[in-house]
Order: structure tokens, then sequence, then C-alpha cells
């Protein structure tokens, strides 16, 4: 009798960007009111290494870097006070002018991490509604040159309440033998082959279930040995091949097939198979390998997972089994 179980361990990681734009900006200011004699406190991802000597703040009417910027109305920042920086430190009040702040220091690599920098002693703009900050960083220490990384954040002065709301980071996941609609009806954790025969192939499926807002999607990789008992094994089919009875296999894809009939199509759009688990009828079995994936935010998408497993005539007798992980990563 051989049982295969199916387990889930959702993981959520985070993406290196291939270009640097500044991530998660936030500026947190003490008061809204206009003409406030308020703080200001500026936070933010750097998402990959770079160089950074210096930072300028520069505020604005407008938050695109091509547009002129114009100095809001009211606003007074000659007698800003520096008070506090973590992440990346070793910074020092470098210059002050009508509209900007520039901190600077040695420029020395910058790592993923995030950045908070605070300020007090600044006159909020005058006039109600929104301004912004464009944030620009430099390998060299005085903001001369060009920037490597940039990203805009928005206040607004208002004399009524502040209101903020937050999308947090979803990932739904979930592998069963059976879910008929979403993860709340998931069922079953095993799958029975029963006795086998060199002259059948035995078969089976399991099922697992993904969504997530994650703006760079999700991977789905399969984890664990193939089938032993003791020190014997029935071998992972690699690369992916037909199912054979007579000879060792074991091997599993995520389509629908005919020989042997087992398993369905992906239910769901944008979801992609694993390329060694993609075609209908070849099978194939690698601990850790990639089986489904997502580039972008998916709705909940159903995969279903065909095995199969064949013995030759020589297979030592025993009680063979295995148990697969699935692991859910999102990348946001």
């Amino acid at each position: 009798m051989v049982y295969l179980l199916a387990l889930v361990s959702p993981v959520l990681v985070g993406r290196a960007y291939a270009f640097i734009n500044i991530q998660n900006r936030s500026i947190s200011i003490g008061s809204s009111a206009g003409g406030a004699n308020t703080s200001h406190t500026f936070s933010f991802d750097i998402p990959i290494s770079t160089s950074v000597g210096s930072i300028r703040f520069q505020y604005c009417t407008d938050p695109i870097d091509e547009i002129a910027c114009v100095t809001p109305n009211g606003l007074d920042i000659s007698g800003v006070t520096f008070d506090s920086q973590s992440g990346e430190t070793g910074f020092s009040l470098s210059s002050v002018t009508a509209n900007e702040i520039i901190l600077g220091r040695p420029a020395a690599a910058a790592g993923p991490q995030t950045n908070s920098y605070a300020f007090s002693n600044i006159i909020n703009p005058s006039d109600i509604g929104p301004f912004f900050v464009r944030i620009s960083l430099y390998p060299t220490s005085d903001a001369s040159g060009s920037y490597t990384a940039f990203g805009s954040v928005a206040a607004s002065i208002d004399t009524g309440i502040n209101i903020n709301a937050e999308v947090p980071p979803i990932l739904y996941f979930c592998s069963a033998i059976s879910i008929p609609t979403d993860c709340s009806d998931a069922v079953g954790d095993f799958i029975e082959f029963g006795t086998l025969l060199t002259s059948a192939t035995s078969a089976g499926t399991s099922q697992f279930m993904v969504g997530t807002n994650a703006p760079n999607g999700y991977t789905v990789t399969a984890n664990g040995p193939t089938m032993t008992s003791g020190t014997n094994q029935i071998t992972a089919v690699a690369p992916p091949s037909n199912s054979q009875t007579g000879i060792s296999q074991f091997g599993m894809n995520l389509r629908a097939n005919l020989s042997p009939p087992v398993g369905a199509e992906p239910n769901g759009i944008g979801g992609i198979v694993g390329a060694a688990y993609a075609t209908p009828n070849k099978f194939n079995y690698g601990n850790g390998d990639i089986v489904a994936k997502n580039p972008g935010p998916s709705e909940l998408e159903l995969y279903t997972v065909s095995y199969i497993v064949n013995v030759h005539s020589g297979q030592p007798a025993g009680i063979y089994n295995t148990t697969l992980t699935y692991v859910c990563t999102a990348g946001f």
C-alpha cells in the first residue's frame, strides 16, 4: 500500500526590481493645518543595493520630476531641524534652500531596507490641498549629478479629518486531495495507490489553489523525496517521459492526460505550469521544482496534480511512501 501526503507551507518573500524605484514611500506630518509649525517624517525602502551619498527632499506642487518644481505657497523650511535617522544612517544636514533639504554623507553602499528621516520646525504650506515631496538618492555627497533612485510622496493641508487606509499583502493558498470550491472545503491529505503491479500504472491526483495581490505574482514548488521503502526506492522520472509499465517510475504533471486517463487542466487566468510538468502524458519529478507560477496578481487559480507510479518485476517488496510539501512564495 502506498501513501502520498500533500501539505502546504505558504511563504511570503519579496522580490528585487531591475531598476531603482524607491518603494513603500510615506510622509507623516505632525499637523495638517495650513501654516502650522510641525514635523515631517519620511519613510521609504531602497529595493536593491546602490551607492548613496546624499538624499534630497524637494517640496513641490507636482510629484513628477520632469515637471519644473514650484514651491508650495507659504512653505518655510529655512529653520528646519534634522531630528533622527534610521536604516541608512551617517547623514547630516548638508544644505537647505527655499524648498529642499539635502542630507549628505561620504558615499557608501546602501542595501535593501526601510529608512526613516525625521525633521521638525517646518512651516506647512498655507493653501488647502495636496503638496508633494520628491525624494532623490545620489551617489555624490551633495546631491550633484544624476540621481540613482527616485520617488514622490504626497501630503495634504486640510482643516478636516485625515484618513489613511492600507491594503495588506495577501497570499491565499491551500493544498488537499480535493478542493471543490475554495480552501474552506478542501478535504483529504493522502493518496492510496494500493498494490503496485508491473502490468498496470497506478495513478492519483491532488489539488492546490492559490491567489494573491502580490505585484510580482507567485511561485509554487513541490518538495520531498521520491517514494521509498527503507533503502529501496521508485525512480523519479526525469526528464519528462511517458508512463511505461514494467519499469520503475514516480512522476507527476499538472495537465489533463489520456495515457493514463488522469488529471485536469488548470482552472484560472494567468497561471503557468512549470515547463517540466506542462505536457500532457509526460511525467516528471524533481525535489524543489517549480510546478506553477504567475507573473502578476491573480484571482483564485486551481491546479490538479496527477501522479503516476510504475514498478519493474524486480522491485523489492515493501510499503512505499513519500510526503510532498507544496510551498507557495509571493513576490511582494
